[in-house]
Parts: C-alpha cells; structure tokens; sequence
C-alpha cells in the first residue's frame, strides 16, 4: 500500500480473535460492545473467531508478523507491555482480544501493537476502537478534542514529524534530566535536537516546565554542544501571554490545527 493512501473508515474491515478458555471475560466484553458500536455508527464489518487449527493459529502468527515489519509497528511483548504476540512467541490470548485491521484484504495493523522503539506506546483494542468511535472520516481526523490526549498528539507527532511544519526524526520520549522530564525529542536536517513539551492547551505556566528544560545538563548527557539543542511547545491551542512568552525565552511554539489533522498507517 502507499504510505500516501489515506485508509477511510467504511473501507475497513475487523477481525477479532480471542480465547474461550484463555481470554479475559471483561476485557473481551469491552471490546465487543465498541465494535458493536463501531458497526452501527461507522458501517464498518466484523468477524468474530474464537476457534482456530493449528494451521490457521501459525498462518495467523506469521501473516501478523509480516504485516508489522521493520519500521513500521510492534506487536511482539516487551518492555513491559503485553501485545499481540508473547514473549515465547505465541498469540497473547491471555491478556486479552486481537484485533486485526484490515484493508482490501490486507492486514494494515493488529492491535494490542505499540510504536517502534517508543516505550509506553502500547494501543490496545479498546484504545484503537475508541479512537474509530471518535473519528468522522479518517484516524485522528476531526477527533472529538475531549477525547484526544497528550499521548495521542505525542504519538501522533511521532508518527509524523512534519505536523510541525519542517523536516524532523524521532529520537526519543520522556528524556529525565535533573529539573525536569522532557516529553518528546525530535532531532532536526542539521541534528540540532529539539526538546519538546505536549500540551494539548499550553497555559502560561507551560513557559515555566520548559524553562527547567536544562539546556547544559541535556547537551552534556548526550554528548552534543548546548548550540545544538532547541526547545519547544506542541500544542492545538494556547491561551494567556504564550506566544510573547516563548519568543523572550527563546522557546518555539508549534500549533497544529486540530481539523487538518489527518492519519496514515503506513
């Protein structure tokens, strides 16, 4: 598939796996009801499978694991997380449904899954289900804001760097310095690294939790000169003295127009 194409919703189609004798009742009961849900409001079909052969339950595993390919999602535990395929490399029933996400035919994603190399990125079913409920047309477009978490613009960005208007790479979350925890770090074309706090609203004490961003105490933990270490804000909206706030103390602002947020599986 193109990483250009945009997935709509009707085009979609789920299956879930789940264990009788394995799986938690509560947790597949949960994602029952939201795909019930998703069917009547998004016209999006499902199957149900709780029975599989053994030619089907490997057959599974390995079109699973293709589908996740380098760069592109985790679906094998670790980390902490418990997603689609256990660390002993069968599929995770005990802690709960899988969902696969199909698109003409083709598995496009599989949930519980989490971000490549992103500790805390973990989206299971539910998350995902959630996220198609909230959507008018494509993932993340025009979500319901009340919905829509930091985690969500975090990973969002992740997933595309350029929402805030330039060429940058992911390089790493919640970096711990002395002063404070930094959110998100990109790094930019000439590797100057961009240390970022997410708020989904930044308020005029935001200034305050970047301003702890210890510039010296980050370059000298990374090997790299203070010059080459920005600092910034990612938000959807600000209210207060923030744009004035961040230009005296040389912070960047980004704002992503909520609307024109769009989502690509690929």
């Amino acid at each position: 598939m193109n990483s250009e194409t945009r997935i709509h919703l009707q085009e979609l189609k789920f299956d879930l796996y789940y264990s009788l004798e394995e799986s938690p009742v509560d947790k597949v009961d949960k994602v029952l009801v939201l795909l019930e849900k998703v069917q009547q409001t998004k016209k999006i079909k499902f199957n149900i499978i709780t029975n599989t052969t053994e030619n089907e339950y490997n057959k599974l595993k390995r079109e699973i694991s293709a589908a996740a390919g380098p760069g592109k999602f985790k679906i094998v535990s670790g980390g902490g997380a418990a997603l689609a395929i256990s660390k002993s490399k069968k599929l995770n029933f005990k802690q709960g449904p899988i969902l696969v996400i199909l698109y003409n035919d083709e598995i496009i994603r599989v949930c519980p899954y989490g971000e490549q190399g992103v500790k805390g990125s973990r989206i299971s079913p539910f998350d995902f289900l959630t996220e198609i409920m909230n959507s008018k047309t494509d993932l993340f477009a025009d979500l319901d804001e009340k919905s829509f978490t930091e985690q969500n613009l975090r990973n969002l960005i992740i997933r595309k760097p350029s929402l805030l208007g330039e060429e940058l790479e992911y390089l790493e979350i919640e970096v711990s310095l002395e002063s404070a925890i930094i959110d998100l770090v990109l790094i930019d074309k000439n590797k100057n690294h961009l240390l970022l706090e997410i708020k989904l609203d930044a308020k005029d004490r935001t200034i305050g939790q970047v301003s702890r961003y210890n510039i010296d105490d980050y370059a000298k933990k990374k090997g790299i000169k203070p010059k080459n270490v920005r600092k910034g804000i990612v938000t959807l909206s600000y209210t207060g003295q923030i744009a004035k706030a961040c230009k005296e103390n040389k912070i960047e602002l980004f704002i992503i127009d909520f609307k024109s947020i769009g989502y690509n599986f690929n």
